[in-house]
């Protein structure tokens, strides 16, 4: 196999922070490639309905912007908070259709593993040596073919929205959810539009207690104003009390409402919505006759079963650590983020005052690999988009200077 030139950057997924990586890795030098096994903004777009917390000027890399105002782009009200579409339609899609960018995303290609070439994860633990090796990727298209590919830096960005996680007690699946898991949802459906059919007039059960949680609760709350019919049972692991006691002067307006209107259900109120605190799920049935399930759940020390129409499970995200398995990576034991980064935010328990971990928290065993944007937090949820813009100029100076000195980073 040919090497590489010393200067290639291979990034994983295509979304707001791999496309500012790959921008500002052009700008600095290095030969950017992104590989995405869907198409561009994918994560975002699948909750294209939903507003954002942060508004637009928090949104927008350095780098993308000056590309794309290089560009005669139109630059958002900075001061409005946009839709995952709005999002996409506005920064991402224009972005990686920047001439700079022609030929370097390549969607539809899923990054299915990574290694070093001629090396094991074993062999030459934590030594500059292995930075001789070019990453190894295993990469297959859209009809299954299969190729590899070498880059001497990697950058995985590929999110934590394509790995939900499961609604059964202690994080593990219920009963019967791997089987089921085909026909119940785990992501932030768009109730009040595309999806509307498919919930109004029905019983749904919604599990979980974070934003996304909150998101689908509120727009169910006003659908079951609008479709006669409509239920929800909302299902938390703790009590209603100590559910979104966020502060009332939330410097983040959207999210300050969003959390009000989860505090309000949660205290009762609408006929058509009850909660059921304290609650862990313990299994799932179908009876394809009714075309209903039964949940069953503890309720402290006493089984309780629901019989509902749809099953939303919105219990969060965590990273697919399995991609870079074969690479010298320390987890942490709790977020399965690097450990560097959950040590740098251990105790925080808000987006807003997590501290921005540095290069040093960001590197890892294995020379020249970096886990970045949300990826890198795991399953902490309190990510900002501004820190993953933080965490890319500080990787690319180091890679870009590494590289060239022939130093890893």
């Amino acid at each position: 196999m040919p090497l590489p030139a010393r200067n290639t950057i291979a990034i994983v997924g295509a979304g707001p922070i791999g496309l500012e990586a790959a921008l500002a890795a052009l700008d600095a030098g290095l030969d950017a490639h992104v590989f995405e096994r869907g198409d561009v903004g994918a994560h975002a777009l699948a909750w294209g309905h939903v507003r954002m917390f942060t508004p637009w000027r928090m949104n927008v890399g350095a780098a993308t912007r000056r590309h794309l105002e290089a560009s005669a782009w139109t630059a958002p009200d900075p001061d409005a908070c946009p839709t995952g579409a709005e999002f996409v339609q506005q920064v991402l899609a224009p972005a990686a259709q920047l001439a700079e960018l022609a030929g370097r995303i390549h969607t539809h290609a899923q990054v299915v593993h990574m290694s070093r070439s001629g090396l094991l994860k074993s062999d030459a633990p934590g030594e500059a040596i292995r930075a001789e090796h070019p990453f190894r990727l295993l990469v297959r298209d859209v009809g299954g073919r299969e190729n590899f590919l070498h880059a001497f830096a990697l950058l995985d960005v590929s999110g934590v929205y394509g790995q939900p996680n499961w609604a059964g007690d202690g994080g593990i699946p219920a009963r019967s959810e791997l089987y089921l898991a085909p026909q119940l949802s785990y992501h932030v459906d768009d109730v009040l539009g595309i999806q509307r059919e498919r919930y109004a007039g029905k019983r749904v059960m919604v599990i979980g207690a974070g934003a996304s949680a909150a998101t689908t609760l509120g727009d169910l709350a006003r659908l079951a104003g609008e479709a006669a019919g409509t239920e929800v049972v909302w299902v938390t692991r703790r009590e209603a009390a100590s559910l979104y006691a966020g502060p009332s002067d939330d410097p983040l307006p959207e999210r300050r409402a969003l959390y009000a209107r989860a505090r309000a259900i949660a205290g009762g109120g609408q006929a058509t919505l009850s909660h059921v605190g304290g609650a862990r799920v313990d299994g799932f049935e179908f009876n394809s006759a009714t075309h209903r399930f039964r949940v069953g759940l503890k309720v402290g020390d006493q089984a309780r079963v629901e019989e509902v129409d749809r099953v939303i499970v919105n219990t969060g995200f965590g990273p697919d650590d399995s991609l870079y398995r074969e690479l010298q990576v320390q987890e942490s034991f709790v977020t399965r983020g690097p450990a560097g980064v959950a040590a740098a935010v251990a105790g925080s328990s808000d987006c807003l005052s997590a501290p921005a971990a540095g290069l040093g928290p960001l590197a890892n065993p294995e020379p020249n690999f970096y886990v970045l944007g949300h990826k890198s937090y795991g399953r902490n949820p309190h990510f900002l988009l501004e820190t993953g813009y933080r965490q890319v100029a500080e990787v690319i100076a180091a890679l870009a200077a590494g590289l060239r000195s022939g130093a890893p980073a």
